[in-house]
């Protein structure tokens, strides 16, 4: 039998065509059956993933069009009529879906269902006010990394910074940028973004009640892995200081905010790689420290199933149908 013929086959099964069950996975696979029919432990998901703004009142069937700047993404990705996708908009809502209609300037694709996402993490990052092209790679590398919110923070030593992204544009290109990061991995959660922010207004601001962790970046600090992994925290604020670092009143006020002091080795770093460093030290010890105390709940009630997934709007998996 060929592959066409056994395509067809097994599409009518599922109630499609050759064609659309040949395509609908990219990959051989439609919801968890492949092409060979062979059973899969775990239910794959299309490697690609385009951001559409209007999904919170969509529903399985409907066609939406994504935005316009996921036309350039498609065709760097060559993806075509057919091919199977994950679509999000950035606001915890995620769906499987089929593409389409590729245009020349536009890009549509059919709901099929809901995919929940995984949370962002509960990790805030205090980037300092700096060099407009780092701060935009900063904001990226954040969005990969899962952080929940960022704020560009006005310190001592940023004031002096002429190329800084201070305007309301920057923070346009800034969403831009966190918007192909997150496509780009596949996440579902567009951090917050706001700023500049001072300092001072920050650190005097009543402390959040998630941010159980505070952490600065400064060389005379202990390691920061040590204290991630003697902390083993639920949720963190990560600030970085400017180029220079924070200035000795800064540190002093810090300290007193409840912040701190972590050393990311001996060398002297940019204000961004020292924000990423952290943030990826911080990420691995929230991600233990949720697989601990899921371990924990699960010898707490043996024997009693995992809870239903939950939409981002806290309901059940069952009743998730991207309605707002």
């Amino acid at each position: 039998m060929s592959r066409k013929t056994l395509a067809g086959v097994q599409g009518r099964r599922h109630g499609l065509g050759w064609r659309e069950w040949r395509a609908a996975g990219a990959a051989g696979y439609v919801r968890g059956v492949s092409l060979s029919d062979e059973p899969t432990a775990r239910e794959p998901l299309p490697a690609t993933t385009l951001f559409c703004a209007g999904l919170a009142r969509a529903g399985a069937g409907e066609t939406v069009s994504l935005d316009p700047d996921e036309f350039a993404h498609a065709r760097a990705l060559r993806i075509a009529t057919g091919d199977a996708v994950l679509v999000t908009d950035g606001r915890g809502l995620r769906w499987e879906a089929e593409l389409t209609e590729t245009g020349r300037r536009t890009v549509a694709c059919r709901l099929r269902a809901p995919r929940p996402a995984a949370a962002p993490r509960p990790l805030i990052l205090w980037a300092p006010v700096g060099n407009r092209d780092r701060s935009l790679w900063l904001v990226e590398k954040a969005v990969e990394l899962g952080v929940r919110r960022v704020v560009l923070t006005e310190c001592a030593r940023s004031r002096s910074v002429a190329d800084a992204g201070r305007s309301a544009g920057f923070l346009d290109k800034a969403r831009r940028r966190a918007i192909a990061a997150l496509t780009q991995s596949g996440g579902a959660h567009l951090p917050e973004l706001s700023g500049p922010r001072d300092l001072d207004e920050l650190l005097d601001a009543p402390p959040e009640p998630e941010a159980a962790v505070r952490l600065v970046a400064d060389p005379e600090g202990r390691p920061a892995l040590d204290v991630v992994r003697a902390r083993t925290p639920e949720a963190a604020i990560w600030l970085v200081g400017p180029e220079g670092g924070l200035t000795p009143e800064e540190r002093r006020r810090a300290r007193t905010a409840g912040f701190e002091m972590v050393a990311l080795g001996a060398r002297t770093l940019r204000f961004e790689t020292a924000a990423v460093a952290g943030l990826a030290i911080l990420a691995a010890g929230l991600d233990a420290a949720a697989g601990a105390n899921a371990r924990d709940g699960e010898r707490a009630s043996p024997g009693s199933g995992p809870e239903p997934a939950t939409s981002p709007d806290g309901g059940r998996s069952a009743a998730w149908s991207g309605e707002s």
